[in-house]
């Protein structure tokens, strides 16, 4: 940190030593003082880096050093830009350049005298005196896991790997209760990576319908825990804000499953947290496991399990995988290299990531005297533990100028899932990096962080489907972060900062606590603080900064801004999810803006007018902002900017298309209202062939009352639109023309796209031709009305694949959609595992064997005279491995086809919204074998169920909602394997309940909204299987049976607002209290009348439904996991 914060300084300081700034009392010879002093000491820097480990002197003086260059360079920062706002006032008489002459040169003198005197100092005269260090490296130019498997082949583990998975299969498939395994092992062992190996195994795959990967790492937060398991099955993060809440959501998701859970990395020693954790997730059936990995025996001991305890590779197993890394499949092995390579793997102790990084690390070195000091180094003495000294070795080995780029990284949490481009931007702001004569900033980041990835410092990569990279870093990788950050940077709660050390520099807010006070942190005694990320709420002020802050880097969701005025030396602003209706004209004043992010910023409505004085702003991210309809004019003018991820026509000078002209931009684009662009000659000055960045390119038409542009203005706008061949991503929406134009159909424009977005192109008769693109894996077509093919070109050649990489595709709102493919004889979707379709009555379907998930939805105006059973009937004869099917809104469905039952693969089956489907035919349940979940909602004619349901055997889920002459069938005491079971709905017949009537293996019973019901029937006591139950607005039960008290191995009584029943219910004192009372947990709430404004939203909840599908489009552009 320190040798490249002084090498900045010293760049810095070149100005007043060229006597640029002459103007500044005094500051000229200070400035020759200061660069003398700093470059001697940067002399030495290189040796104190490393020496500071068994130094406390020289770790002090580093210490101090840091403090002061930070000191400094805020000074100088504050000079630059005061003379650059000054630059036009009157020459030195102007009061303000006379104010800043003076203060400044005073802060530069009681620098230099600081700086001066560390100069001068014991430990420089003796790092001086030890000479340069032999093993010093030449100079150039400058913790949450997954359950993805990473690595490209893990070594030596396969016979722990069927240890493993033998007891998962075979000892805990017999068991009763939960099973619990641990792994446990040094750091850098490999217990991710086996738990990755066992929870991807196929005879795993085929064993657990249920498994979920949970990265626990040292906070054991039941809040957290449950988060995570309900993110991973519902795919969003759970709208739920309580405990009891995230309770009874991780119950139904573990209620009746053979469950997997993955906890990685646990060092939680309190075994009543435990306890309280683990008893949460009990009701899951026989076989169901927990595996545990953890660095603690104590760990082990307190979960009770079976424990594997892994021990470090073989010497043979770690030179393998030290050799992969050091030479690599193209090197030679030179005889010498090999006998250094195999001194250093003896000394790594077994240690997988050790052999990774050191051989990572010597891969860029080639010769025997590179080799020896990573052999020889005494950081293999300080440590007792291998791996942690093979990884600081493998950071003191870095170039000093990636050091900080690196040690930055402790401002995340552990196990924190880090997005490349934001921390590319981030160490930017902070000054990490700079430009090169031949890269530019971005690129120079680039170069670093893969070089930090190719030395295994960073992990767990992830290219998403739209190009965003994300990644992790090892816990000891950030241990050692950390340690050598030290005070400097904080990770924390709101609460447990008010005692702030005057040098921390970083500070990340990990929570938004409504309670707290900012007021009360101590920021104004913080001399330098550089970075703030996740600070404050909405309604917070930033006041409570110093008048005039350091800061580099601010990322806050606050919506009074009225101190951003102050932040002069802010160089990057991250506005997320505030409630700011106008961004204030202030921030026009931070000229040393380099990054500006208006996030889910859903009420503002106005950019500052003057954003064009920004001259350093390079990156202009705008992203769901629905009410932001304009831009500032002349952002021609910004021409440092290299993103500007959303840019709002207009139909004015200086609001057009002609400003992108000269901008070299990159990533993604999305060009808003091309109504307002009248000629061909305006779009064809937006200039988009010349954008090589560009990675992402969206194109909107809105509706606009004074727009004279018609279809055909609007082909020849988007002929002239024609963006350069390097696309991965494409989206069109509102076209108003007919036809496409010519280079969307030339294959070296389209060739590359991974992802296509064409929505609301209702005149459009043909789509470009899609199949034929190699790359593309997701497609989203909507409300194209005319369209008959989602490709009709022509095919020659039998061998031809059409759509060959394509996994997800939606289709939504086609009424005249024949087929996907107009050629016949092509193999077509034969990758296909995701399809969506909705108002596509018309589409006959070819094999599709690959299919997995179908959706499919009706709509009422293009339905056929079959109510869409012959639609439905395609679909059975198509996909036979289908996993999950929708069926929803077919509003003129009266019966399901026979067909159905030939989807033998299928494990999951929704029926929603079929109003007019009145029964099920016998012989549909019968062939659905593997069927687990099963629901019925709004299916407001359907009478009755099969008896045939009997053959559902292996169905765990059913519900039913909202289906109020439904009469359940008496065989239901058939489903052997039934462990949940949830009704909501009035229950007209007043027989519902008595289907319920023993059911052997039954867990959890929902009932909700049964408004005759007065007393449960006295058969209930028998359902002794039972270990939740929740009633809820039943308001006419009043009492319990006498045989409730049956019901031995209920755990949970949930009743919501059923007043007369929770009465009797009350401790103590009410009178059916003594049946309840061998119950654990017994919660009676009443449920409050809706406020104003919950039924004001409840009757605008149309209106926002349609709010939302006006804006899908830009939901589905940014959106990774749409």
């Amino acid at each position: 940190m320190a040798f490249s914060l002084v090498g900045t300084v010293i760049s810095q300081l070149a100005p007043y030593v060229q006597e640029e700034y002459t103007s500044f009392k005094d500051v000229n010879k200070l400035a020759k003082q200061l660069s003398r002093n700093l470059t001697s000491i940067r002399a030495v820097l290189k040796d104190a880096e490393e020496k500071q480990i068994k130094s406390r002197a020289v770790e002090d003086w580093l210490l101090n050093l840091t403090d002061v260059a930070h000191i400094l360079d805020d000074i100088l920062d504050e000079c630059s830009i005061v003379f650059e706002a000054n630059r036009d006032k009157y020459f030195i008489i102007h009061p303000k350049k006379l104010y800043a002459r003076r203060s400044i040169g005073k802060k530069i003198k009681n620098v230099a005298e600081k700086i001066d005197a560390i100069a001068k100092g014991k430990v420089v005269s003796e790092l001086l005196n030890t000479g340069i260090m032999e093993h010093r490296l030449e100079d150039d130019v400058w913790r949450e896991t997954t359950s993805v498997i990473t690595e490209p082949q893990i070594h030596g583990r396969d016979e722990d790997r069927k240890k493993v998975v033998d007891f998962l299969l075979k000892h805990a498939c017999d068991r009763e209760e939960l099973s619990v395994y641990s792994i446990v092992g040094h750091g850098g062992y490999g217990k991710t990576a086996l738990a990755q190996l066992v929870f991807n195994d196929k005879r795993v795959n085929a064993h657990f319908p249920l498994k979920i990967w949970v990265c626990v790492s040292n906070d054991f937060n039941m809040m957290k825990l449950f988060r995570s398991i309900i993110e991973t099955v519902d795919g969003k993060n759970p709208d739920l804000n309580s405990l009891e809440s995230m309770q009874k959501k991780v119950q139904q998701i573990f209620q009746n499953k053979k469950y997997l859970l993955v906890l990685d990395d646990v060092w939680n020693e309190d075994p009543e947290k435990w306890n309280r954790f683990k008893y949460q997730l009990q009701n899951g059936t026989k076989g169901a496991s927990i595996l545990v990995t953890t660095r603690l025996e104590t760990v082990a001991n307190i979960l009770g399990t079976h424990t594997h305890r892994l021990v470090g590779l073989s010497d043979d197993d770690i030179w393998s995988l030290f050799r992969q890394q050091a030479f690599g499949p193209n090197h030679e092995e030179r005889a010498e290299l090999v006998n250094i390579g195999k001194e250093i793997v003896r000394k790594c102790n077994g240690s997988p990531l050790a052999a990774k990084a050191l051989g990572s690390l010597l891969s860029f070195k080639t010769s025997k005297h590179q080799w020896d000091p990573i052999a020889k180094s005494e950081i293999w003495e300080l440590y007792g533990d291998a791996t942690k000294s093979a990884l600081t070795l493998s950071y003191y080995n870095l170039e000093l100028l990636l050091r900080p780029c690196f040690t930055f990284c402790a401002i995340f949490p552990k196990n924190c899932e880090m997005v490349k481009e934001d921390l590319i931007h981030l160490w930017m702001a902070n000054g990490f990096i700079s430009s090169r004569e031949d890269l530019e900033v971005e690129h120079v980041g680039n170069e670093v962080w893969n070089e930090l990835y190719q030395r295994s410092f960073f992990q767990e990569v992830k290219t998403h489907r739209k190009g965003k990279v994300t990644f992790k870093m090892h816990d000891i990788f950030h241990d050692i972060a950390s340690s050598i950050m030290g005070e400097q940077c904080v990770a924390s709660k709101a609460a447990s900062l008010t005692n702030l050390s005057e040098r921390v520099h970083h500070i990340m807010f990990l929570d938004g606590d409504e309670k707290f006070k900012y007021s009360l942190i101590p920021f104004k005694r913080v001399e330098s603080l550089r970075t703030v990320l996740g600070f404050g709420l909405r309604k917070s002020n930033l006041s409570v900064f110093p008048s005039i802050p350091p800061l580099r880097v601010l990322s806050t969701c606050c919506s009074q801004l009225s101190a951003l005025k102050n932040f002069i030396h802010l160089r990057y602003f991250d506005l997320y999810t505030s409630d700011i209706k106008i961004l204030p004209e202030s921030i026009c004043s931070l000229r040393k803006l380099q990054t500006l992010k208006l996030v889910y910023c859903q009420k503002l409505i106005s950019l500052p007018k003057q954003l064009s004085q920004l001259k350093d702003l390079r990156h202009l991210v705008i992203t769901r902002c629905p009410k932001l309809r304009s831009m500032p004019s002349n952002i021609g003018e910004l021409t440092s900017l290299r993103t500007l991820s959303t840019f709002i026509v207009g139909s004015k000078a200086r609001f057009g298309l002609a400003e992108l002209h000269e901008l070299q931009l990159g990533g993604k684009l999305h060009i808003k209202c091309l109504e307002n662009v009248s000629n061909e000659t305006d779009a064809r000055n937006a200039n988009l062939i010349g954008k090589e960045e560009l990675s992402r390119l969206y194109l909107s038409w809105g509706i606009n009352a004074n727009s004279q542009v018609s279809g055909t203005g609007a082909e020849q706008v988007l002929e002239a639109l024609e963006p350069h061949t390097g696309l991965k991503c494409f989206g069109m929406e509102g076209y108003k023309g007919v036809e496409i134009p010519n280079w969307m159909r030339k294959a070296s424009i389209l060739e590359g796209l991974v992802d296509v977005t064409l929505y609301n192109c209702e005149n459009c008769e043909r789509l470009p031709p899609l199949s034929k693109l190699p790359c593309l894996t997701t497609l989203f077509v909507s409300k194209m009305r005319k369209v008959k093919y989602i490709d009709d070109d022509l095919y020659e050649g039998a061998t031809k694949k059409a759509f060959s990489s394509l996994k997800k595709m939606t289709l939504y709102d086609l009424p005249k959609l024949e087929r996907v493919l107009k050629a016949e004889g092509v193999e077509v979707l034969s990758q296909l595992s995701d399809l969506k379709i909705m108002g596509v009555r018309e589409l006959a379907f070819s094999s599709l064997p690959s299919v997995e998930t179908f959706d499919a939805t009706g709509n009422t105006e293009y339905s056929n005279n079959d109510g869409g059973a012959s639609f439905l009937r395609g679909i059975a004869g198509s996909m036979h491995n289908l996993k999950k099917l929708f069926i929803r809104n077919f509003y003129e469905l009266k019966l399901l086809p026979n067909e159905l039952n030939s989807l033998s693969s299928l494990q999951e089956l929704h029926i929603s919204g079929c109003i007019e489907l009145e029964s099920i035919a016998e012989c549909v349940l019968q062939g659905l074998s593997s069927l687990q979940v099963l629901t019925f909602t709004f299916c407001i004619r359907l009478k009755s169920l099969p008896e045939g349901m009997t053959n559902l055997t292996c169905l765990e889920s059913f519900e039913i909602s909202d289906c109020d002459h439904l009469i359940l069938p008496a065989t239901m005491n058939k489903l052997t394997s039934l462990r949940k079971l949830r009704i909501t709905g009035s229950d007209k017949n007043e027989t519902l309940a008595n289907g319920l009537v023993g059911i052997p293996s039954l867990q959890n019973l929902y009932l909700s909204s049964f408004p005759s019901l007065v007393t449960l029937p006295d058969w209930f006591g028998t359902m002794t299987s039972l270990q939740t139950l929740e009633i809820r607005q039943c308001r006419r039960l009043t009492s319990l049976p006498d045989s409730f008290q049956g019901l031995i191995n209920l755990h949970e009584l949930h009743i919501y607002d059923c007043p007369m029943l929770m009465n009797r219910c009350k401790q103590g004192t009410g009178e059916d209290w003594d049946k309840i009372a061998h119950v654990p947990k017994v919660e009676l709430t009443v449920e409050p009348e809706p406020s104003f404004y919950e039924k004001m939203m409840s009757s605008l909840k149309g209106r926002l439904w349609r709010f939302h599908f006006d804006m899908i489009f830009e939901l589905m552009i940014d959106d990774d996991q749409l």
